[in-house]
């Protein structure tokens, strides 16, 4: 079984003085949509946005990206971050190959449009941290809550953008609208080193300790804002960014975490159902070679995520020959599903239900009912448990019919395979499937946490 059957989940601070010495520049916005998102695999243009570099500088449908400003383009994550690295007034220059002719097209950047607001001021600002500057979007309502209540967004795993001014339909931005629209602050920051941020730090070279660290020195310049209730500030986490939530949470640093598509089990735990459930549930693979393929990916899996061993060591080791070579694993150099060997190691290293146990927040977690990276249904229920064993009553689980991990809703899951088989599952433009449900109960369960807090 190819690793492309696989589905993977979409999963100590300092803060400085000095951030406004640096003024962040727009970065570049490619506007290609690749037939294959996926690592290792090469970018033929399926669609192009029409404020994109690309279209500017005429990129074609079903042209091959082979290089940009002279690097080689092996898959889409390369591309994202090369073109992440160009910045607003400077050229861009790709090689494509098109009808079996290579040719270069060279042009200005156009960059990222500015995300807008509609009964909210959206603000772009920054920050400073261990020498990164770090990008954050603030969407500042009309209308403020007067307790200052607000909410922070922390994003899954991947090393994308989540600044979305070009697709201002997205999904998760009609969330974060919701809550800005009913008088909440809501807050948005860039990992470090993705898209205006500057700074030592790459995406994809540094841990979950790391990343948790920067989302950490986010929430602390967050609760710093004028008009933010730093006793009041809810985090909406998802995906991997439940699993932040957690070690928020059992800091003290939150007053709520809410969450959307997580896992609750260790990240070995995860993995390994990907094969011997994920698999079977929604991908047709027969019982019989789920459990050949987890048999093949066992000894890879541990050397990976239960060792300290050299990521060079583990590859040659002759024991992890099989898996290598049936390709079970989207491996590049040091990447693993586009992310270092070292991320998904150090999220092994958390134990997330002792951290729930820990939480002094109020908790809700969502799970929707096609959700093929959390697998099944199950996970909300047992943080929910966790947590009201020590503090009864705190925590809620809700399960939403019928929804996948971008809080899309189809019919069936007939439907959502296909969807996503023919390149029309887009988050960025849901229509008429986005679940308005997850937004407006995520919120009254706000409200009612801070009502009962006035009484």
């Amino acid at each position: 079984m190819k690793f492309l059957s696989i589905v993977m989940t979409a999963m100590l601070w300092t803060l400085q003085a000095g951030a406004e010495d640096v003024e962040l520049q727009r970065s570049a916005f490619l506007g290609v949509i690749p037939a294959s998102p996926a690592q290792g695999q090469p970018v033929i243009v399926a669609s192009l946005h029409p404020a994109g570099s690309a279209q500017a500088l005429g990129v074609l449908e079903g042209d091959a990206v082979l290089t940009v400003n002279g690097q080689e383009v092996p898959d889409y994550p390369t591309l994202a971050r090369i073109t992440g690295q160009v910045r607003a007034g400077e050229t861009l220059s790709l090689t494509v190959r098109r009808d079996g002719a290579v040719q270069t097209l060279t042009g200005a950047v156009a960059v990222r449009p500015l995300e807008t607001g509609d009964g909210y001021s959206v603000t772009y600002g920054q920050f400073e941290w261990q020498d990164n500057h770090i990008r954050s979007i603030v969407y500042t309502p009309d209308t403020p809550r007067p307790d200052g209540a607000a909410v922070m967004y922390i994003q899954g795993y991947t090393c994308g953008s989540i600044d979305y001014g070009m697709v201002p339909d997205l999904t998760l931005n009609q969330v974060l609208a919701t809550y800005a629209k009913a008088g909440f602050t809501v807050f948005k920051m860039e990992k470090p080193g993705i898209g205006d941020s500057v700074g030592p730090l790459r995406c994809d070279q540094y841990d979950f300790h790391t990343e948790n660290a920067a989302f950490q020195a986010g929430l602390m310049h967050f609760k710093t804002l004028p008009g933010v209730n730093g006793d009041a500030v809810f985090v909406l986490g998802h995906s991997l960014g439940v699993l932040h939530s957690a070690v928020l949470a059992s800091k003290g640093l939150i007053a709520g975490a809410m969450g959307y598509g997580g896992v609750v089990k260790s990240w070995h735990e995860y993995l390994t159902e990907i094969y011997a459930k994920q698999s079977v549930k929604y991908w047709g693979v027969s019982q019989a070679q789920a459990d050949d393929n987890v048999r093949t990916i066992k000894p890879l899996l541990a050397d990976w995520i239960l060792t300290d061993r050299d990521w060079n060591e583990v590859l040659a080791d002759p024991k992890n020959k099989e898996a290598l070579e049936a390709d079970l694993l989207p491996i590049r150099g040091d990447q693993v599903f586009d992310r270092h060997y070292s991320f998904f190691r150090s999220v092994n290293a958390y134990d997330f239900r002792q951290l729930w146990a820990q939480s002094t927040a109020y908790v809700l977690m969502m799970h929707g009912g096609y959700d093929i990276q959390a697998i099944e249904s199950g996970w909300q229920d047992d943080i929910a448990a966790i947590v009201n064993a020590q503090h009864p009553g705190t925590a809620t689980a809700l399960v939403f019919p019928r929804t996948e991990h971008a809080m899309m809703r189809y019919p069936d899951l007939a439907a959502l395979r296909q969807a996503m088989s023919e390149g029309t599952h887009r988050a960025g433009n849901p229509g008429d499937k986005y679940n308005p449900d997850i937004a407006s109960q995520s919120l009254a369960w706000m409200q009612h946490i801070l009502d009962q807090q006035k009484n």
